[in-house]
């Protein structure tokens, strides 16, 4: 992750440039209200309770590695303290991103968990008793009902919940405008479709100039079969995830998985879509066996994780977009977080990860902080955040909250309300979240490379792969069980 090179006084003088007086209302009136019910109120004086005593929170992230590191988290967490006097967040220092699980357990035994902190892997925290039970901070809290029906029971295991997803990476489907151009071809809408996408990546691939159309070939496996499901059945279809996952089953027998795989069959055999490229094709084409083919100019379209790709828009010499997945789906992962076990203000850390992710008047905050600080703090280890809430619209017509975010300014169509519906039905990558989800892709993994090389065919495989699967999911939540007991 890059490290944020911003000074410490100009970022605290835009914060306190953004905040009121001494003395000034800074209330919104047309804010979410502070639930207010007895369970946030036991004493019944119209005052929260977790407002009403001087607490300490510590939060964790990956981002945060460095204690004198300036991230957007530390900026929250500044912001946070000033709308909750009453509250002092520190940032705790655990690793990198890499080392999280391992880092956490020494934590653990130190008794030194932060209250609240991201997730790495949901099934590496559970069996240590780490995670809090928040189910009932969660329904208690009418916020809740916002938040994407397809993200809404990431983090929870056995009914019960235990982590929330803060926000939406997507898988980004980037266009090469100036390849485009060179073919003859306008700009697509950005409800494009797979068959509009295939049709610009068929014109665009030249194989004298070593020019593809498309690389990226497994969105096809792992995104392209919701489409189709939608498609067929919308209400089936909106409930996968990736990979054809519905919450309780891997379908690779389902016939769109099988659509799926012959569409990317299809598209490598036709030369359409790179699947990848040897050293040895780097060299003879571009003379650069490091080259990268679609950061170089080489590849009119392929779909990559925000991530992944944003560290080299800066060194993009095309003219270029960003759009939604086809067909109305955007694939792409969650970021979960959760709260310490072990922490004795649950409910003011309840309130921290809610300002930190899903709440409205955070999500607000940190768009107003990334429109003044600029694109260096949302490039950073944040990698273009979207929000898995949407609040609606105001009384004036506007929707507040993603009306706010500020990434068109490095490309229009970070912004593009398509991008936005696409990511509400996305097919989101939920190894973070599902227990067994690793286990399924290492055992179907060797399958799909058979596929992709041309070796073997999906229809040979697929009663191998779904028994993969199937296996290694049981055996994954079998293993839980007997650890946790239930």
């Amino acid at each position: 992750m890059r490290k944020i090179v911003i000074l410490f006084s100009v970022v605290f003088l835009l914060v306190a440039l953004a905040a009121c007086k001494p003395g000034e209302k800074t209330e919104d009136p047309t804010k979410t209200p502070e639930p207010s019910d007895e369970f946030w109120d036991e004493d019944g004086n119209g005052i929260p309770d977790w407002q009403e005593q001087e607490i300490t929170l510590k939060y964790a992230t990956w981002q945060y590695t460095q204690p004198d590191m300036i991230t957007i988290d530390v900026l929250m967490a500044e912001a946070f303290m000033e709308k909750y006097p009453n509250i002092t967040v520190e940032m705790q220092v655990v690793s990198e991103w890499y080392d999280w699980d391992t880092a956490f357990l020494g934590l653990l035994e130190a008794s030194n968990l932060p209250d609240v902190f991201l997730i790495q892997r949901l099934g590496s925290f559970l069996p240590f008793n780490m995670l809090a039970d928040i189910t009932e901070m969660y329904e208690k809290d009418p916020s809740t009902e916002y938040i994407f029906p397809s993200v809404k029971d990431l983090g929870m295991y056995a009914d019960k919940r235990f982590a929330i997803p803060t926000f939406i990476y997507p898988t980004v489907w980037f266009v090469n405008l100036d390849l485009l151009d060179r073919a003859g071809i306008n700009k697509p809408a950005y409800d494009w479709t797979y068959a509009q996408m295939e049709s610009i990546a068929r014109a665009t691939t030249n194989p004298t100039r070593r020019e593809f159309g498309m690389s990226g070939c497994n969105a096809y496996s792992r995104i392209y079969p919701k489409v189709l499901k939608m498609q067929e059945n919308i209400d089936i279809g909106t409930s996968w995830y990736a990979y054809s996952y519905d919450g309780q089953r891997f379908n690779f027998d389902d016939p769109a998985m099988q659509n799926g795989a012959n569409k990317m069959n299809e598209s490598i055999q036709q030369g359409y879509c790179k699947p990848g490229f040897s050293a040895e094709e780097l060299t003879e084409w571009y003379a650069d066996p490091t080259f990268v083919p679609t950061y170089g100019g080489k590849v009119a379209i392929w779909p990559e994780a925000s991530w992944s790709a944003k560290d080299y828009f800066d060194s993009f010499t095309f003219d270029w977009d960003a759009y939604p997945g086809p067909g109305g789906v955007t694939g792409g992962n969650t970021d979960i977080a959760g709260i310490s076990s072990l922490s004795p203000n649950k409910k003011a850390a309840y309130q921290l990860l809610k300002w930190m992710s899903f709440g409205e008047d955070g999500l607000l905050k940190r768009f107003e902080i990334y429109e003044d600080v600029g694109t260096e703090l949302f490039q950073q280890g944040n990698n273009f955040p979207y929000p898995t809430v949407d609040y609606g619209i105001d009384g004036q017509g506007v929707n507040k909250v993603w009306a706010a975010i500020p990434y068109g300014s490095v490309a229009p169509g970070f912004v593009a309300p398509e991008f936005i519906e696409g990511l509400r039905n996305g097919a989101f990558w939920a190894n973070k979240e599902v227990i067994g989800w690793d286990a399924v892709d290492a055992a179907t993994g060797p399958y799909f490379a058979e596929i992709m090389n041309g070796t073997n065919t999906y229809a040979a495989l697929k009663d191998m792969i779904q028994a993969a699967a199937e296996q290694a999911l049981a055996e994954a939540k079998q293993a839980m069980r007997d650890m946790l007991g239930f």
